[in-house]
């Protein structure tokens, strides 16, 4: 079975998960709910490294998630997407949109 783990760090002006695992529509109900509640209040990023592969649900909750920020005047980064989360993003045709950071130190204001 498929499985994520989140692991949730704060810096100064953001909110970083670290997702590990397998993002797809029987795993993305924790990072859902995460992604919605912390665009609300804060920049967020996250690093998808560690990320085995993501389908079209988990690129949906991303991309909402990004117009959510956006609405709420803050950001959300991903951080070194894995080869597999950056071809699913590349096939979608949203890498255009999203902001890429390869450190938290890139996260702006």
């Amino acid at each position: 079975m498929d499985s994520l783990k989140l692991t949730e760090k704060f810096g100064s002006n953001y909110i970083l998960y670290e997702v590990s695992g397998v993002i797809n529509s029987y795993t993305l109900d924790e990072l859902k709910t995460k992604i919605y509640s912390t665009v609300v209040d804060s920049n967020l990023v996250l690093d998808l490294s560690m990320t085995e592969a993501i389908d079209s649900a988990g690129v949906g909750i991303i991309m909402a998630g990004f117009n959510d920020a956006q609405e709420f005047s803050h950001k959300l980064y991903i951080m070194n997407p894995s080869p597999a989360v950056r071809k699913a993003l590349d096939d979608t045709g949203f890498s255009d949109t999203f902001y890429f950071i390869h450190s938290v130190t890139d996260v702006t204001d």
